[in-house]
This record gives structure tokens, C-alpha cells and sequence, in this order.
């Protein structure tokens, strides 16, 4: 009973806090003049993103080897997480909505995944360079994504389709999108549901520690396979919902604009303040990854991206680096 509790309630604040936190962003992107393109790969990207990017400063924070083991881990982890479980996600929402192609740019999809690319060359290449070195790597790093969101910008798209009511301006009369204060009430109810997909996911967390006891699954067997479903569920509920509305550029764009930003920011971490020394399950990772982005880029063609090959690969990948890690013992 308390595991059903913890789904239900934990897939009930999820939906609710999705809704708020994408109307809220489209808002603010609108407010701001901003198209698809900033919207889903900036704005809602680092929003969605800021969960994981937080674990490993948390761990550097609490000091020692493992700390650095596991900010390691969770640095290499949410680019794995978000370029196989993730896409596939989107790929299979995609094909429960009817869609055998997102509609969306190919050209700025090959873009944010160009950009991600080189971006995780210039991370796992830390692990062979100096330390010293590590810093210009690091430096680098934070050029290329200051980079992509100017390349962004400029290639940004006007926002299409109607707008639902910003849902905070019927607790607050008087608001417009284009009045003194315009951003106050679109940032305030992004931050709440923002708020709302940390706490879901940590209730899913819960209720999925308490399957991994009745079932007595292996703290790696939940670590694997059981919590990346739920790290990845902000992303996928709010892909969801933009894609129920026909904003397949916002879904993508959140999960790939969200790669870019943990292959920079959460890595300048790694580099800077770690010894960054990978294991084999961490250059596996890497390698796996790596296959992602190509199944992903090869996906982007003149109908948009494949949602039946983002599906299958993407989620398969990720069984097989689990399969790695739980049987061949990498």
C-alpha cells in the first residue's frame, strides 16, 4: 500500500508540476522574445537539468575518496542517462502521440547534438591531459556553451501555436506578458514547479527503494536500472506534455540542450576539482554514450527525428551498459 502511494502520488505531483513548470517557461520565453530553440535547449534544459547537476558538488561537499568517485560517477552518468533513457523516452511518448518523426528541425537537432559531442570529446579528454591542462580544458568548456547559447539565439525561431493562460495569473490579477513585471509571476511559477518535479522524483526514488527491498535487489541492480527511470521523469513528463501540444522542438530540445548543459558546467566541476581518473565502467559509459549521439544523429533526417529508432536504441543501450556492469562485471 505504501509503494502504491508512493507511485501514484509521486506521478500525480509529477504531471501537475510538468504543466506548471512548461507553461511557466513559454511564458517567460515569450515574455522575453525568445523562440523554440532558446526555450526548449536553454531555458527549460537547465531548469530540468539542475537535479543532477547538483549531485556532484553535493558530493565534492561532503569530502573524501568516494565523494570524488561519486561526483565522478554522476558527472559521466546524466549525459548516459539523458543520450540513451532519455531520447528513448521521447521516442517512445513520440510514438504513443501518433508521431513516427518528431517534427522538428533536423538542422538544429544535428546542431545541439554537434554541440554535446564536442563538448564530451573536450570532458573525457581531460582524463588523459595534466592537471594543469585540465583548467584550459575546463575553460574551454565554458567558451563552447556560452557559444552555443549565442549560436542558439541567432538561430532561434519565432514561438508558433497558441498560448494556454498563464496558469499563476489566475491567482494574481492584473498580470500581462507585456506589462512592468513581466517575468515576476512566469519565474515564480517556474521555480514552484521546478520545486515540484525535485520532489516527485524523490518520492519516486522512495517508493522505488522500497520495491528494490521487498524484491531484494542489489543497491547496483536499483542504481542501474530502476533510479534513471526516475532521474529522467522531469524531462520526460514535460516532453510529453509539449508534445501533446505539438511542440516536438521543445521535448527534444529539453533533453538535448540538457546534455549540453551537464557536459559543460557539471564537468568543469569534474575537471577542476577532482582527480578525474575513469574507471573502465566510466570509459564504457562514455563509449555508450558516444553510440547514442550517432544513433541520434543519424536519426535526424528530412522528416524530422526518428522516434522508432530513438526508442528501440536508446533504451536498448542502456541495457546493455547495465547488462555490463551487473553480469560481465566491467
Amino acid at each position: 500500500m505504501q509503494i502504491a502511494l508512493a507511485f501514484a502520488g509521486g506521478l500525480v505531483l509529477m504531471v501537475v508540476a510538468a504543466t506548471l513548470f512548461t507553461n511557466a517557461v513559454e511564458w517567460g520565453a515569450r515574455s522575453l522574445g525568445m523562440g523554440h530553440g532558446m526555450t526548449g535547449s536553454v531555458m527549460a534544459a537547465m531548469g530540468t537539468a539542475m537535479p543532477e547537476t547538483i549531485v556532484p558538488v553535493v558530493a565534492l561537499i561532503s569530502g573524501g575518496h568516494e565523494a570524488t568517485q561519486t561526483a565522478t560517477g554522476a558527472i559521466l552518468g546524466a549525459p548516459l542517462m539523458l543520450a540513451t533513457i532519455g531520447l528513448g523516452l521521447v521516442g517512445v511518448v513520440g510514438i504513443i502521440f501518433g508521431r513516427a518523426h518528431l517534427r522538428v528541425d533536423a538542422v538544429d537537432a544535428r546542431r545541439v547534438l554537434w554541440a554535446f559531442s564536442l563538448s564530451f570529446v573536450l570532458l573525457i579528454a581531460g582524463a588523459f591531459i595534466p592537471t594543469p591542462l585540465r583548467w584550459v580544458d575546463a575553460a574551454l568548456l565554458a567558451f563552447l556553451y556560452v557559444a552555443f547559447v549565442r549560436r542558439t539565439m541567432r538561430a532561434d525561431v519565432a514561438p508558433q501555436g497558441d498560448y494556454e493562460p498563464l496558469l499563476f495569473s489566475r491567482l494574481a490579477g492584473g498580470w500581462s506578458p507585456d506589462g512592468r513585471g513581466k517575468l515576476v509571476l512566469p519565474a515564480v511559477q517556474a521555480v514552484v514547479g521546478l520545486a515540484g518535479l525535485a520532489l516527485a522524483s524523490e518520492i519516486f526514488l522512495f517508493g522505488l527503494h522500497q520495491v528494490a527491498s521487498v524484491a531484494h535487489l542489489s543497491p547496483l541492480v536499483l542504481a542501474l536500472l530502476l533510479v534513471p527511470i526516475a532521474t529522467e521523469l522531469p524531462e520526460v513528463t514535460a516532453g510529453s506534455l509539449w508534445i501533446r501540444r505539438d511542440r516536438d522542438s521543445l521535448a527534444l530540445g529539453n533533453v538535448t540542450g540538457s546534455m549540453v548543459f551537464q557536459a559543460t558546467f557539471p564537468a568543469i566541476v569534474g575537471l577542476c576539482f577532482t582527480p578525474w581518473r575513469l574507471s573502465a565502467a566510466g570509459f564504457l559509459s562514455a563509449g555508450i554514450t558516444g553510440v547514442a549521439v550517432v544513433v541520434a544523429l543519424l536519426a535526424a533526417g528530412r522528416k524530422g527525428v526518428s522516434a522508432w529508432v530513438l526508442a528501440p536504441f536508446g533504451i536498448g543501450l542502456y541495457v546493455i551498459y547495465a547488462l555490463a556492469v551487473l553480469v560481465v562485471k566491467v
